[in-house]
């Protein structure tokens, strides 16, 4: 089938996986794509939210199963799987959704930061693959999506781990595409700006170096509380809800793109880095004060 090709109806009575569905995007993604008449099964691993999610899409007269999954355990990945086929048949589409952000200094984040994104944000899309891909394979039909990000294009100060989580999935998506879009599976990969979600609730925020040092054991998990709030609340001021958000990215999954933006400044930044490298760097030493401009108004007001 051509790129671009699908239309609305081809999703209505899909079958539809998705991880990270309790709240943000996750949350909005299986709404809207509710709406377009697929099943779901939804999981996160917040179970007491994700029902709450089921209730709202139960009220749209739409099939939906739900089931705890931590997806940095192989074994919730392979049973999530062995439930979904169980409940809704064939799986049609998988939304590997789940993630989670972070904000640190490179000299102030400890080895157990950069295990912790990895696990969520990249090793889980590993073991879906492991898992769901030969189940598409074997009909010879699915669409694999992941959430990447912006912070997966262009790399952020203060957000390493982050972003080397992230531009894995983003190359990862790459060479799946290029692996299996001709058996019948087609994959994309999502990549958002500043989405105005709870994601930074399970997200680890450090102080910056400086404070640190002022800061008595003490007194450290309450700062970095703190912090962690005003920071989100500073850098997430001209983020999309997620609700937009996912009207964009669901247009993008109905024309099964490989690349699925919220803003197409995504795509002059991926010109720019490809064209003008001495350009491209300029972006990232802006970016770099932003975070700064950013770190100095959360440190302001806590």
């Amino acid at each position: 089938m051509v790129e671009g090709c699908v239309s609305m109806k081809k999703l209505k009575d899909k079958n539809l996986v998705i991880t990270g569905a309790a709240s943000g995007i996750g949350r909005s993604l299986a709404i809207g794509l509710a709406k377009e008449g697929m099943n779901l099964f939804i999981s996160d691993i917040n179970i007491e939210r994700l029902e709450k999610v089921k209730e709202e899409i139960e009220a749209l007269g739409i099939k939906v199963f739900t089931a705890r999954c931590d997806v940095t355990k192989y074994e919730d990945v392979e049973k999530l799987a062995e439930i979904a086929q169980e409940k809704l048949g064939n799986i049609d589409m998988l939304i590997n959704n789940a993630g989670i952000g972070s904000g640190a200094y490179a000299e102030t984040m400890e080895l157990e930061d950069w295990k912790r994104i990895l696990d969520v944000n990249l090793w889980s899309i590993i073991y879906s693959i492991k898992v769901f891909l030969p189940i598409m394979l074997e009909r010879g039909q699915g669409h694999f999506i992941n959430t990447g990000s912006g912070a997966g294009i262009v790399g952020q100060p203060v957000h390493l781990d982050y972003c080397t989580s992230k531009f894995a999935v983003v190359g990862l998506s790459e060479a799946l595409f290029s692996e299996v879009r001709d058996k019948g599976i087609h994959v994309s990969v999502i990549c958002p700006t500043i989405i105005k979600s709870n994601i930074m609730e399970r997200s680890e925020v450090r102080i910056p170096p400086e404070l640190m040092k002022s800061v008595s054991e003490a007194e450290l998990p309450e700062k970095e509380g703190r912090f962690k709030e005003e920071f989100w609340k500073e850098y997430s001021k001209k983020g999309l809800t997620p609700e937009k958000a996912a009207k964009k990215y669901i247009k993008g999954i109905k024309k099964q793109k490989l690349f699925i933006y919220d803003k197409s400044i995504l795509r002059v930044a991926l010109f720019i880095k490809a064209c003008f490298s001495s350009i491209y760097k300029r972006v990232l030493r802006q970016q770099g004060k932003e975070h700064e401009e950013i770190i100095k108004t959360a440190l302001k007001n806590i």
